[in-house]
């Protein structure tokens, strides 16, 4: 067994984020789980916090500090899910996904980076998703968060190399999780989108739950936490990463088009 880390998550309620806090306590690792709701495991550490209120944050990642004298590693994990076409989406539940997914990627990490950079070899690890690097129809601010935090993590790998700290964003693909259930629909489409909307969903939602076990996820992670270095990216799930890499070598407007062909359903 490795020795014991202490490891913070964000968003470990449920999901991906529950089943990794599962496992790297079953690992023998401190976990420490922030979520809104209490988390009834009596082997994780629970710490209710909303990562839209920075204030909460950082009074919660003092306190574990202050308790345990380190922090080896921050999971970036909380997330939430919309979908419908870009015309319908609400603002304010735009906004809001915005405010979820990506600035409490930053308020997470700003509340956190004084304990990693006091920890020897610390490392953080930001939750993004293959849908960052392959925009979705009727996911568009999904996506669009998503790629915010590959693009936040570039830049804060290079700001904190001084300091010793490992920065990777994990992208998994498809992951039966009750995230599908839980993801909020645009309560109206127009008739010029509706069947399209309802066709693309339809799809997504069977791929998601046909996708792979959580626990892969979990076992990637503790792999990451228990490495020297990290890379930059970790793709979860070997097709999701043949995807990635056409999406690297092939012309951006023909993987596009492809993307536009599974889900977006141009003739409705």
């Amino acid at each position: 067994m490795s020795k014991s880390k202490v490891i913070v998550i964000t968003g470990a309620s449920s999901g991906i984020g529950l089943e990794v806090a599962k496992h790297l306590t079953e690992k023998g690792h401190r976990v420490y789980g922030v979520a809104r709701s209490k988390i009834h495991d009596k082997y994780i550490r629970s710490i209710q916090a909303d990562v839209t209120d920075y204030e909460q944050l950082k009074q919660a990642y003092q306190d574990i500090f202050d308790i345990e004298g380190k922090v080896d590693c921050l999971i970036n994990n909380a997330g939430i899910g919309i979908s419908g076409s870009i015309e319908y989406t609400d603002i304010v539940d735009a906004k809001y996904m915005m405010d979820v997914n990506f600035m409490g990627v930053f308020h997470s990490t700003k509340a956190m980076l004084p304990y990693l950079k006091k920890t020897k070899k610390s490392k953080l690890i930001n939750v993004s998703s293959v849908a960052a690097r392959l925009s979705i129809p009727f996911q568009a601010f999904y996506s669009s968060s998503k790629a915010a935090i590959n693009a936040f993590t570039e830049s804060l790998r290079i700001e904190l190399a001084p300091f010793h700290i490992e920065v990777c964003s994990v992208m998994p693909g498809d992951i039966r999780t009750g995230f599908t259930k839980n993801r909020k629909k645009n309560p109206y489409e127009g008739d010029d989108y509706q069947k399209r909307v309802d066709k693309s969903v339809g799809v997504m939602e069977k791929d998601e739950q046909n996708g792979m076990d959580p626990i892969l996820a979990a076992k990637v992670i503790n792999k990451l936490i228990n490495k020297n270095k990290l890379p930059l990216y970790k793709t979860i799930g070997f097709k999701y990463k043949v995807f990635v890499l056409l999406q690297k070598v092939l012309p951006t407007k023909f993987v596009n088009n492809i993307v536009g062909m599974i889900y977006g359903f141009k003739k409705g």
